[in-house]
């Protein structure tokens, strides 16, 4: 099952979630978005910035839930970013509630944490790696594995922080169940790796915590007497920019240490790492700016960056005086890695210029660059279509303009008259048609009362009706016309149209005349016959009275006519 779930059908096509990726690990099918699981770093990105919350995590709360059900023994790494989080929470009652939940064993990760710091430690005063990555953060490992396969080997080969605290809790407890609790996605994925070391079960956010407890009416309410802390508290500062470099105790070492925070920053170090131009540095990466203290599901809840960091502190707390097993433990912890890119099909420039030139690009002028389907530039737009990720109708300057190009057409050729009129009655478009039938020039009269050429009354009816108005006009001697007039009401703005039926109402006006002609003569026939039959009535008997009938039958057929 996929970390990253898709909620089908809310997807509005604003590729908000194409922008914001930083790897374009999104691919748009059937009006959808959707994440490409092996390029996907989980930076979360995409979650928090889709406006309609069509992306969201795997929740294995449910999973957990089965383990107390089945009587499993389970403990808690809580992530030191925990008080940025909940920073009115202090840790015993954290432990409380979180044992409340069915939770039998509460560490902070810290525990962890420090361990790593001391493999890193050895590792800089080996001095064998050209550049060393640290490798706590998990979007940045799978940044490395799935974008810069190259910097594998520059990966630090040491656990993070969450897979040694589950190693060293297994180690000391026996058959147990880990669980981390922390602000990021990515851990979801690296338990699941079989690389990583196995340690931790399950990982779930922040965010998954409140809702879980919100659910089962449980709350921090009470304090936990049987809480263990940390022996090297300064661990605690890990989530923090710089946090892990403060923990590391080498300080006379060849490597140039670095921090960088910020996935636009990460890939512009690992460029540069590719290109060889930097060399002899350690660096402490973190996908998310303000590093963990900035993770996706802190962003989510409005966590404000500087405001979290004061409550991260590496202080001595009142139980950190009675440690837990753990802290006293020290086991290597060892970590590798491996390429898992994807190794997507790269087009000809031919392929990409007969794509460019299906979105009206036939020329490097007209590729826009706007980023308007997502992507940084018309060509790498195009590459993703190449590759089946995106859809070559993402180009919204392209289908607007020709959009825009077949209403104008259809206007310029109408043969009615087209008005757009403001909600005050004053004109602010028209078609070429009305300027001939109404012999004006349109510069002259936009913004000009629509009352110069018809009637206003009908602009208030149909406002009123909210439905087409429709009535026959005569404009002048030699002009009667049918007009329609809708008012579309969100945008505050009427359209008229104008149907010149003259021609049609002078037709009418003729069959009319001969209809009147007609009964004339009929009734002309009717008195000659009448007059005749009078004088021979006694030698036509019955014929005349028939003759009578019909005549009349023929002039009410004729004045019963539709005029």
């Amino acid at each position: 099952m996929s970390i990253l779930q898709l909620k089908e059908g809310n997807c509005q096509n604003c590729y908000k979630c194409i922008r914001n990726c930083p790897v374009k690990s999104i691919e748009f099918k059937n009006g959808n978005a959707a994440v490409i699981e092996k390029e996907c770093i989980l930076c979360g990105e995409c979650i928090t910035c889709c406006p309609q919350h069509t992306k969201y995590a795997r929740n294995d709360v449910g999973a957990i839930k089965k383990l107390f059900e089945a009587n499993r023994r389970v403990a808690v790494s809580l992530a030191p970013s925990w008080k940025a989080y909940y920073p009115d929470v202090e840790f015993e009652q954290m432990s409380s509630g979180l044992k409340k939940l069915g939770f039998s064993i509460v560490e902070e990760t810290a525990i962890g944490a420090s361990q790593v710091s001391l493999e890193y430690d050895k590792l800089l005063e080996s001095g064998q790696m050209k550049n060393i990555i640290f490798t706590a953060c998990s979007s940045a490992v799978m940044l490395v594995e799935r974008h810069y396969p190259s910097l594998i080997k520059m990966l630090a080969p040491v656990s993070s922080p969450m897979m040694a605290h589950g190693r060293l809790m297994r180690e000391c407890y026996g058959d147990i169940k880990v669980v981390f609790i922390g602000p990021c996605y990515s851990k979801k994925n690296e338990v699941s790796d079989p690389l990583s070391g196995g340690m931790v079960n399950y990982a779930i956010t922040f965010e998954e915590l409140d809702n879980w407890m919100n659910e089962s009416k449980v709350s921090f309410d009470s304090s936990d007497a049987d809480v263990y802390g940390v022996k090297d508290y300064k661990a605690r500062v890990y989530p923090k920019p710089c946090g892990i470099l403060e923990t590391l105790k080498s300080k006379d070492t060849n490597y140039r240490r670095i921090a960088v925070d910020g996935i636009e920053e990460c890939m512009e170090l690992f460029t540069a790492m590719e290109k060889g131009e930097i060399e002899g540095v350690a660096a402490e990466v973190n996908v998310c700016k303000g590093s963990c203290i900035g993770g996706p599901v802190m962003r989510k809840a409005g966590k404000h960056l500087f405001v979290a960091e004061q409550f991260i502190t590496d202080e001595k707390m009142p139980y950190d005086e009675h440690f837990s097993k753990t802290s006293e433990s020290i086991f290597p912890h060892p970590r590798v890695f491996t390429k898992r890119n994807s190794d997507l099909a790269m087009p000809t420039e031919e392929e990409i210029r007969a794509i460019l030139e299906q979105t009206g690009k036939y020329t490097p002028e007209q590729e826009l660059n706007c980023g308007s389907c997502g992507y940084n530039s018309c060509r790498e737009k195009a590459i993703a279509v190449y590759q089946g990720k995106a859809d070559i109708n993402m180009c919204l300057p392209f289908f607007r303009e020709r959009a825009e190009s077949i209403s104008n057409t259809i206007l310029a050729n109408s043969p009615n008259s087209i008005f757009a009129v403001d909600s005050d009655c004053f004109v602010q478009d028209m078609n070429q048609t009305a300027e001939k039938m109404f012999r004006i020039k349109r510069q002259d009269y936009i913004g000009m009362p629509i009352s110069e050429f018809i009637m206003d009354e009908i602009f208030e009816e149909a406002c009123k009706t909210e439905q087409p108005v429709i009535k026959k006009v005569r404009l002048s001697d030699s002009l009667i016309v049918e007009e329609t007039v809708i008012y579309i009401r969100k945008h505050k703005i009427y359209v008229a149209f104008i149907k010149d039926i003259t021609a049609d109402e002078l037709s009418e006006i003729e069959l009319s005349k001969i209809r009147e002609h007609t009964i004339e003569i009929a009734q002309n026939v009717i008195d000659k016959q009448m007059r005749v039959a009078q004088e021979i009535a006694s030698l036509l008997g019955e014929t005349t009275a028939e003759t009578k009938v019909a005549l009349t039958n023929l002039k009410h057929s004729m004045e019963n006519q539709p005029q």
